[in-house]
């Protein structure tokens, strides 16, 4: 069947993300039918690129006059995704696309959740784990090539927006990816959120970038369990806050009793392999290189575009099959990432241990906020 999909971006606010407006060139049965952008510009611009006939300055107008199958909410600034969610979700759609991180607080996520389990819509987000060397890693895990798995260790790009926002913007990568290859649910979490040398108060509070709300600390550390006993890190702090991107610095490595996984710069990707569950840098046993030609053929430049049409390939078969978003991150998924997330400022707000699921799905600093005034 040819399905029909639907376009949400916001030039000059989120625009279309990391390519998701553009996805659909590649996949023969579908047809992109409209467009929505409140940028008039921009959404001209957008006709052309998707080759859309139909064009809205409205996503709500789109979706009340549009029957389609398929909506991508690409923005990249979070503030309105709950509301296109529910409203596409409400409109009948089939399957949604939705650029990270899923929203801007838990409670808005569960909202989503909920809207889309009401009515059987399939949810993907763009995660970055949608990538051959990820799932290529997750397989060696299982297959036990590095033993058991014992300890996640991952990092963000530690360039200008260390801390809080490399934790808002790249952590959702990271936590998704950590807890895919955990194979188990955050039982607890714990952290310390600081500026410089002291912890963070309310008055470092402020506006995060791309809507995720309040933030606070340029330097971040994070201890995660799983219910299995599998144990995680995040870390974030100012490396070199002149760089504007700092890629192969950004990923996690996975600690098993007979060797290490090193795995970077998603979704280009890079991956490692240490035949020895500890790292001695005696170069008795060496680091080596772990390459996937049919991925290394695809110039850098294009591994976005192709990381974007494995998660739809994806959703697609969910749909056929009426089951889960498996081989990419589902609504679900990108759900308990951003509890991982937002554990961090809890666990700095309450300054302790924060169980799963956690029962404050606001933002922290804002309830924080409200609690000292």
């Amino acid at each position: 069947m040819t399905y029909r999909a639907a376009i949400i971006g916001h030039t000059g606010n989120g625009n279309y993300g990391h390519g998701l407006d553009v996805v659909y060139r590649d996949i023969s049965n579908v047809e992109v039918v409209a467009v929505a952008d409140a940028d008039e510009e921009g959404l001209g611009d957008a006709g052309t690129r998707t080759g859309a006939s139909n064009l809205y300055t409205d996503y709500r107008e789109m979706l009340e006059k549009e029957s389609v199958d398929l909506v991508n909410v690409c923005p990249r600034v979070v503030t309105h995704h709950a509301r296109m969610v529910i409203a596409a979700a409400e409109a009948g759609v089939r399957g949604i696309f939705c650029e990270k991180p899923l929203a801007a607080t838990l409670a808005e996520a569960d909202a989503m959740l909920e809207a889309c389990e009401t009515h059987n819509v399939k949810v993907a987000v763009a995660h970055r784990r949608a990538n051959p060397y990820e799932q290529y890693g997750k397989r060696l895990v299982e297959a036990g090539e590095i033993g058991d798995l014992q300890v996640l260790k991952a990092r963000g790009k530690w360039d200008r927006r260390s801390g809080a926002e490399d934790l808002a913007v790249l952590g959702p990568h990271m936590m998704d990816s950590m807890r895919y290859f955990a194979g188990a649910e955050v039982s607890w979490a714990q952290s310390h959120v600081s500026q410089g040398d002291r912890d963070v108060t309310l008055d470092d509070a402020y506006d995060g970038a791309e809507g995720i709300g309040s933030i606070a600390g340029d330097r971040l550390a994070a201890y995660y369990v799983f219910t299995n006993g599998v144990t995680a890190h995040f870390e974030s702090r100012p490396a070199d806050p002149e760089a504007g991107v700092n890629s192969r610095s950004f990923g996690f490595e996975a600690h098993g009793t007979k060797g290490i996984l090193s795995l970077r710069n998603s979704p280009n990707g890079e991956m490692y392999i240490h035949r020895h569950g500890m790292f001695i840098p005696d170069g008795t046993v060496a680091w080596e290189r772990v390459l996937i030609d049919d991925w290394e053929a695809i110039p850098p430049g294009d591994r976005t575009h192709h990381s974007n049409l494995m998660i739809v390939r994806e959703l697609l078969t969910a749909i056929e099959q009426d089951r889960n978003v498996i081989e990419a991150s589902s609504g679900a998924d990108a759900l308990a990432a951003l509890e991982m997330v937002m554990a961090v400022h809890e666990s700095q707000r309450v300054k302790g241990r924060v169980s799963f699921p956690m029962s404050n799905r606001e933002n922290p600093y804002d309830v924080w906020r409200r609690e000292t005034s």
